[in-house]
C-alpha cells in the first residue's frame, strides 16, 4: 500500500476487501500485514498485524496465525517460520524483458524469486503466461502453482463522473494510462492522430522525464503534437470519467503482469487496441484488437480496421463487456480461500 494509485496498490486493496466479504462460514476474519500509518482503509473492525522496520530481518509470527499469504514476489517481509503455512502471488517476471536491466540484475532478481519460492507451500499466478514464465526461468518442481486472475472493480451504471479539467472540447480522443516509462511503449501511439482530428491522451504518474520528451519528438515528427496530452496523475473518478466517454484505448506495453487498465476500459464497451506482448493476449482475447507490429503505418492500418470493424458489428459491445466482467475479485478471493483450506487440511 505505500505507492498510491498503482497496479500494485490495487490488487492489494481490492483483494483485502473481497478476502473480507467472502470470508467462509466457521474461519475467523483476515489479518492484513501492513504499515501502522496505513491502516484504516479496509472496513471498520478489520483486524492488523503491524509492519516492523526490523521484520526485514526476524520476522516472528504469532502462533495464531496459521496462513500467511504474500502478496508480491518482490517483497522484504516474507517470514522463514515454517510453521505457518505461506502462499505467495507471483505478479509477472517483467524484469527479464527490460532492456535498461543488465544480464547480471536479471540473474539477481530471478535468484531472489526462487529463494521466495523455495521458502513457500503455494504459488498463485495472475496469468497463464506468468505461469509459463515461471516454469521455464524457475525451479518450481516443489510447489503447486495455482491461476488466479485478478477481478477488476468497476462503478455501477449509476455513477456519475467528474469530467477532467483539462477536457477543454468535445474532441473525440485515444486514452491510455499507466505509469509513463519506457515499457508501457506510449510513444508509439502519436502516429494514430495522423489522417484524423482525434487526441491522444495518456495519463499517469510520470517518472521519466527524458521518456516524455521521446513521446512529444514522436508527436512532433508526425505533426500531432499540439494533440497529445499528458495530464500526470488522474483521481479514480475522473479515470471512470474518461473511459466511459473514450473513442477507444490504446494500451501497446510490452511488459505487463495482468493489465488491469485493459479490464477496466472493457467494462464500458469501447474498442479495445493492444499489443501482442506478454498476457495482454490472453487478457483481451477474442474481445480486443491487436498491433501485430509497431512500425506506424501498421499500426495506423490496424487502428482504422478496428474502429470499422467494431462499429460495423454491433455485438462487440457485449462480447467487450462481457470479457471484462469475466475477471472478479470475488471470484478471485474464493479460489484463495479455497487454497488457504487446502493448506491447513495439509497440515
Amino acid at each position: 500500500m505505500k505507492y498510491p494509485n498503482t497496479g500494485l496498490y490495487y490488487f492489494c486493496k481490492y483483494l483485502s476487501e473481497a478476502l473480507i466479504e467472502q470470508k467462509p462460514a466457521g474461519f475467523n476474519p483476515p489479518a492484513f500485514y501492513i504499515r501502522p500509518s496505513e491502516t484504516g482503509f479496509l472496513p471498520e473492525g478489520t483486524l492488523y498485524y503491524p509492519q516492523k522496520w526490523w521484520h526485514k530481518i526476524y520476522h516472528p509470527i504469532p502462533s495464531n496465525y496459521k496462513v500467511w499469504h504474500g502478496t508480491y514476489q518482490g517483497s522484504n517481509y516474507y517470514p522463514g517460520s515454517r510453521k505457518v503455512k505461506k502462499v505467495l502471488t507471483i505478479h509477472d517476471l517483467n524484469f527479464l524483458y527490460d532492456s535498461s536491466k543488465d544480464a547480471e540484475k536479471k540473474k539477481k532478481y530471478l535468484e531472489r524469486t526462487q529463494a521466495m519460492i523455495d521458502r513457500s507451500d503455494r504459488i498463485a499466478v495472475i496469468s497463464e503466461f506468468t505461469h509459463q514464465c515461471i516454469r521455464e526461468h524457475l525451479d518450481i518442481s516443489n510447489v503447486p502453482v495455482q491461476t488466479i486472475y485478478n477481478g477488476c472493480n468497476t462503478p455501477d451504471d449509476n455513477s456519475v463522473f467528474t469530467k477532467p479539467a483539462f477536457i477543454e472540447s468535445d474532441t473525440p480522443y485515444i486514452f491510455s494510462i499507466g505509469t509513463v516509462l519506457r515499457k508501457k511503449n506510449f510513444h508509439t501511439l502519436p502516429c494514430l492522430l495522423v489522417g484524423n482530428d482525434y487526441k491522444l491522451i495518456i495519463a499517469g504518474i510520470t517518472q521519466d522525464k527524458n521518456y516524455v520528451d521521446e513521446i512529444f519528438a514522436e508527436a512532433k515528427k508526425h505533426g500531432v503534437e499540439d494533440r497529445v496530452l499528458l495530464p500526470g496523475s488522474i483521481t479514480e473518478n475522473e479515470k471512470w470519467w474518461l473511459l466511459s466517454n473514450m473513442l477507444a484505448m490504446a494500451f501497446p506495453s510490452i511488459s505487463e503482469g495482468f493489465g488491469l487498465p485493459v479490464v477496466e476500459a472493457m467494462h464500458f464497451g469501447k474498442p479495445i487496441l493492444l499489443s501482442t506482448h506478454t498476457c495482454l493476449p490472453e487478457i483481451g482475447a477474442d474481445a480486443a484488437y491487436y498491433f501485430n507490429s509497431f512500425d506506424s503505418e501498421d499500426m495506423q492500418q490496424t487502428f482504422k480496421n478496428a474502429l470499422q470493424h467494431f462499429h460495423s458489428h454491433p455485438e462487440m459491445v457485449d462480447k467487450v463487456k462481457n470479457r471484462s466482467a469475466f475477471f472478479s475479485w470475488g471470484t478471485a478471493a474464493k479460489q484463495y480461500w479455497q487454497l488457504y483450506q487446502q493448506l491447513l487440511q495439509n497440515k
